[in-house]
């Protein structure tokens, strides 16, 4: 069910939510706010629909003004004058929002804001009442997000920060911009998507390592991916062994890992999104494993399970800061 409210206020809106069944939010183990734009919107709350079935949440998803609308069933609602050019007035503003329940809300209810004028500017004014009573305030920006997170009105009200850097034009250029405005409350899903990969290296190098054999790493894949860069920067310091970045054209998040060893080389290649294969020297066949390229969906779960600051990705974002040839490999 889908309640749509134009031109409304946060008490309208509580009301509304306290008049539903279950909406009280006694049994909502967090408050995922997202700041989003309307291009972004529905991805985003499939992403955390599908999270809040682990993690029951409300979710309050603010839309940025200014671009075209994504709402489900809210017809376009022109501001009022006093709002709809620059320069209004101190009391000008205007709200228009939806309260999402049942089906269209995940294990939880969402609340959809669209702020115009003056209610644009104080985005945190209208999510704090939305907020339940107790319980953890995330913050995600599924696709820009601010200079300074943690400064931004809605970083201000969170627990943990969620940032995207893949899904920025200039993915690198994003994870770089984070290291010095860097907070233990903040991370960002380019780390939580190398999760499963970090396992598997970690698996597949133990024999190696264990026999001192391993000489230096390279890593391929993606140009300019935040990912690879993170992966990269996790190997180097985990080793403490020289690791190279290598692009390849048209792939997709990393491509390969290969690590040279005084006994050949082992590679670790994504053959395709479900599966990678492993090849080790002294074997003829390559081995499949499955290892699924993660989705929205999953990293966005991990991070709610976790909360806790991440003192490995602190560690490796701070070693980018050196920059290439001394932090960062190439």
């Amino acid at each position: 069910m889908i309640i749509t409210l134009p031109a409304t206020t946060t008490d309208e809106i509580v009301s509304v939510l306290l008049t539903q069944e279950g909406a009280a939010g006694s049994s909502r183990v967090l408050t995922l706010v997202i700041d989003t734009c309307a291009a972004d919107l529905e991805e985003a709350l499939t992403a955390a629909h599908g999270a809040s079935r682990d993690h029951p949440s409300r979710v309050v998803a603010v839309v940025a003004p200014g671009s075209p609308r994504a709402g489900a069933g809210l017809p376009a609602v022109v501001p009022p004058a006093s709002t709809a050019h620059e320069g209004h007035d101190a009391g000008g503003g205007h709200l228009d929002a939806e309260v999402r329940l049942g089906h269209h809300a995940g294990a939880g209810e969402t609340v959809v804001l669209r702020p115009f004028g003056e209610a644009a500017r104080h985005t945190d004014t209208l999510v704090v009442p939305l907020l339940l009573p107790d319980v953890p305030v995330v913050t995600w920006w599924p696709g820009p997000f601010p200079d300074v997170p943690a400064q931004a009105p809605l970083g201000r009200l969170a627990h943990a920060r969620i940032t995207n850097t893949p899904a920025q034009a200039d993915p690198a250029a994003a994870l770089a911009s984070l290291v010095a405005v860097h907070t233990p409350a903040d991370t960002d899903l380019a780390w939580t998507r190398i999760t499963l990969w970090r396992a598997m290296v970690a698996s597949v190098l133990d024999p190696a390592l264990r026999r001192q054999a391993v000489e230096c790493v390279v890593v391929a894949g993606e140009p300019g991916n935040s990912s690879v860069r993170l992966m990269a920067a996790w190997l180097r310091l985990r080793l403490g062994l020289p690791v190279s970045r290598t692009d390849v054209a048209g792939s997709r998040g990393i491509a390969s890992i290969t690590t040279r060893t005084t006994e050949g080389d082992i590679t670790i290649t994504r053959q395709d999104p479900d599966r990678v294969v492993i090849t080790r020297p002294g074997r003829c066949q390559p081995e499949a494993v499955t290892m699924a390229r993660r989705e929205p969906v999953t990293t966005l779960n991990e991070e709610l399970r976790r909360l806790a600051p991440d003192l490995v990705y602190q560690e490796v974002l701070a070693s980018l800061e050196q920059g290439p040839g001394k932090g960062e490999p190439r």
